[in-house]
């Protein structure tokens, strides 16, 4: 197996970026030396932007994509290295992996295709406006993955009618043990 990643980051802070941007491509390829061949294929762009001195809008995009390498109705991509799109790194309000193709059982089976975009506003928390430890967000989330095997005949192919939004509130709070985000988020476009 063949890995290679470029990233960019501009980010004037780690854990409260104000403005900057972060970009990364990362290819992953199963050589023929190997028993799988395939690759994958993701790029994301991360933006914030200052609207004055208490307010971040960030805006974050990624899509990626994947197949067999050389024979691909044959070898599709292997299904351990499947796109997920739901859950609270993706599309906050929905359960991991959910929004993607499923098995007859309802299981997420991922797909070779994924696209995800989120909008999310930062702010500081009413009251505590010094305080270096907390921020709060309102977002928007937007995604899906794709591709064969679906039970239900949806998420084939990229369709925006597939794709599901939320939107809510988070909490960052930078603890003595680290970072914890909290979302509170509910689904605006879903289905069954």
């Amino acid at each position: 197996r063949l890995d290679t990643a470029w990233s960019r980051d501009t980010r004037n802070s780690f854990l409260f970026p104000t403005k900057g941007l972060f970009q990364r491509i990362a290819a992953e390829i199963g050589t023929p030396a190997g028993s799988l061949q395939y690759y994958k294929l993701s790029f994301q762009h991360q933006q914030f932007f200052q609207l004055g001195k208490r307010f971040t809008l960030m805006l974050n995009g990624e899509a990626g994509i994947g197949d067999g390498l050389f024979d691909m109705s044959d070898k599709p991509l292997p299904f351990f290295k499947n796109f997920y799109a739901g859950g609270t790194s993706t599309v906050r309000g929905f359960k991991n992996g959910t929004l993607g193709p499923k098995d007859l059982e309802g299981d997420a089976l991922g797909g070779d295709q994924r696209v995800v975009g989120n909008a999310e506003l930062f702010f500081p928390l009413p009251g505590l406006k010094d305080d270096q430890s907390l921020r709060m967000s309102a977002f928007v989330d937007a995604g899906a993955a794709f591709g064969p095997g679906d039970a239900n005949n949806l998420y084939q192919e990229f369709a925006f009618d597939d794709l599901r939004y939320s939107a809510g509130l988070a909490l960052l709070w930078v603890s003595p043990m680290g970072p914890l985000k909290f979302s509170l988020a509910q689904p605006l476009v879903s289905k069954d």
